[in-house]
């Protein structure tokens, strides 16, 4: 039997007021560096630096995309920041899980008053296709919203039948 590999990358959706804050904030860094040129004020410089600092990394955090790999019974959720900086968020073991079904799904009724921390690696797009999975990751029960593609759906089915709900 061979292995099933699939892999979906998404990008999120950036907020709605992120541009208005990094424009603030690069602002705040030409005025700090401003007021250190009048003598002063010369720890002005390492406040800009730091503002600088403080905007190059909420652009990349502004900037995300997660991709998505299932392989051997194994789903992988990374987070790529800036399209640069990779970052393992979460790894859910498909003999762990207890059901992967679609958001509105009725078969998740008998879990909506679980207990359980939420990881949400969805896009926050209105049109997104959002599927839950509910497992236990690192000794507790967790709550996983992700939006795999319809192959990656297949090869989960394929793997644990009984878990996975299409419908």
């Amino acid at each position: 039997m061979s292995d099933l590999y699939s892999e979906w990358i998404i990008k999120r959706k950036k907020p709605a007021w992120a541009p208005f804050a990094k424009g603030g904030l690069i602002t705040l860094t030409v005025l700090c560096f401003l007021l250190s040129f009048t003598g002063f004020l010369w720890f002005m410089v390492l406040v800009g630096a730091g503002l600088g600092y403080l905007t190059y990394r909420l652009s990349l955090e502004w900037d995300l995309e997660y991709e998505y790999t299932f392989v051997k019974g194994e789903l992988d959720i990374d987070k790529i920041m800036g399209k640069s900086r990779r970052k393992r968020c979460i790894v859910v073991d498909l003999e762990n899980t207890e059901i992967v079904a679609p958001f509105q799904s009725h078969a998740l009724d008998s879990y909506k008053n679980n207990k359980c921390k939420e990881y949400d690696f969805s896009s926050h797009m209105p049109e997104a296709k959002i599927y839950v999975i509910y497992a236990t990751v690192k000794n507790e029960m967790a709550r996983i919203l992700f939006e795999p593609n319809e192959r990656m759906l297949n090869d989960m089915r394929n793997t644990a039948p009984r878990k996975v709900v299409l419908y």
